[in-house]
């Protein structure tokens, strides 16, 4: 059954309309950011909305020149788009033969309008060069996704198949009026579809640019932390060997001298020992906080351990540590995450917890391993917690930097008279050895 001129009209108005979404989408595209596919799209969603125009003017006017103009812009068209995949999918370069394609469309629709009176034998080649053109455009995004997986790659590689489909019907159904006005909307669709895959695919270039910024940062992140501890493992090495060295000989020297010296004389020399006696010892106490030996010398559970058996030394009350025999692999970094975690944690117990009894638990589950840290205090009102952190106390910022820059996390919870429970977690590099 075949539809009146205006039926058809209509459903090409329709065409039209959707057809300039796509291409405002595209050009938008590429003003923004000059992709050479977004204007190579732009061109063939442009060039298809001139094919509409010039169907529909054949259809008002009757005039062959415009059927003419419709199958010429047709075939451009259809390269226009297989040149925009293939520019995307960097499948190939320019080349000036490439026009030659381009010119079939021009003889081919003149001797097929003017000098041919067998229909099937004039639609069949134009319908076959359509047809192959757009079933490669498809194939240039399904061979793309191979390599890129893509969900936008994917509906564009499956509409342009079966668009190529769809354009082999012509010489049966559409070109005697059997398939009007369902092959304008079945166009439609398959125009709706390939502009839903365009969106796709920014989505997940998007997603892709995304996901390398994130692991750069990341990794500069780890270098940054790595960096720090190097310098502080440097200073650490340099006041041990250095300056802790100088005052240990100065105190051999004023030894000797309080042996020689007049009784008068020799308290002043005790005193200036007592001071070399306290300066040694606060070396000691830095070079360990910038960087413990025992986290070098003895590994990760030996050096959390004596942190919780110095701050009970130093604090009081009841504090206790769970922690395994074996503990799981993890890299170096994220042993000083966690050594620095515990650090932190149990500095803010005591500097503002108030707490009489302080917990603390390593554990591997679900392929991270967990240091939680948790008191008994006077802990902290939800808001308070959030301005606190906004603010940047109780050391979060630098915890979760660090936590961060392995891929791990950090956790605090607290409430007014519960304590505060600090969760940090790193993943796990290999199981612990039984």
């Amino acid at each position: 059954m075949q539809s009146s001129p205006l039926v058809e009209l209509d459903a090409a108005i329709l065409q039209a309309t959707i057809t300039m979404l796509v291409l405002v989408l595209c050009a938008a595209l590429w003003v923004r950011t000059r992709r050479p596919w977004f204007g190579w799209w732009a061109v063939a969603w442009g060039l298809y909305l001139l094919r509409i125009g010039a169907i529909a003017a054949f259809l008002v006017t009757q005039h062959q020149p415009w059927l003419y103009w419709h199958q010429v812009i047709t075939g451009w068209t259809a390269l226009a788009l297989l040149w925009a995949a293939i520019v995307f999918a960097r499948a190939a370069r320019w080349r000036p033969w490439l026009l030659a394609i381009a010119a079939f469309p021009l003889v081919w629709s003149w001797i097929a309008i003017y000098r041919l009176e067998n229909f099937l034998l004039a639609a069949a080649p134009a319908v076959a060069f359509l047809s192959t053109a757009t079933a490669v455009t498809g194939a240039m995004f399904l061979r793309y996704r191979r390599t890129h997986p893509s969900a936008g790659a994917t509906v564009l590689g499956v509409t342009f198949i079966l668009w190529a489909v769809h354009h082999l019907d012509y010489t049966i159904l559409r070109a005697r009026g059997v398939w009007n006005p369902w092959g304008y909307y079945l166009d439609i669709l398959f125009t709706l579809a390939a502009g839903a895959g365009i969106l796709l695919l920014i989505n997940s270039e998007l997603t892709e640019h995304l996901r390398t910024r994130s692991e750069e940062l990341e990794h500069l992140s780890r270098r940054m932390v790595r960096q720090h501890e190097e310098e502080r493992r440097r200073l650490s090495l340099a006041l041990h060997d250095e300056t802790a060295q100088v005052l240990a000989a100065l105190k051999l020297q004023l030894g000797s001298v309080a042996e020689r010296v007049d009784p008068s004389l020799r308290q002043r020399v005790e005193r200036s020992l007592m001071l070399v006696d306290s300066s040694l010892t606060g070396i000691r106490n830095l070079t360990q906080a910038l960087r413990p030996s025992l986290l070098d010398d003895l590994g990760l559970a030996p050096a959390l351990r004596s942190l919780v058996a110095e701050f009970g030394a130093q604090h009081g009350g009841a504090v206790s540590i769970d922690i395994p025999e074996a503990l799981p692999v993890v890299s170096e970094e994220s042993e000083v995450v966690l050594y620095r975690a515990l650090q932190e944690g149990l500095a803010n117990v005591g500097r503002h917890a108030g707490a009489k009894a302080v917990w603390v638990s390593v554990a591997a589950s679900g392929g991270v391993l967990q240091l939680i840290v948790r008191d008994d205090g006077r802990g902290f009102a939800e808001n308070d917690l959030r301005r606190l952190e906004a603010d940047g106390h109780v050391g979060l910022a630098g915890m979760r930097e660090r936590a961060a820059a392995v891929a791990g996390s950090v956790t605090l919870s607290a409430a007014p008279g519960s304590g505060v429970t600090l969760k940090v977690a790193v993943p796990v590099l290999e199981d612990p050895v039984r």
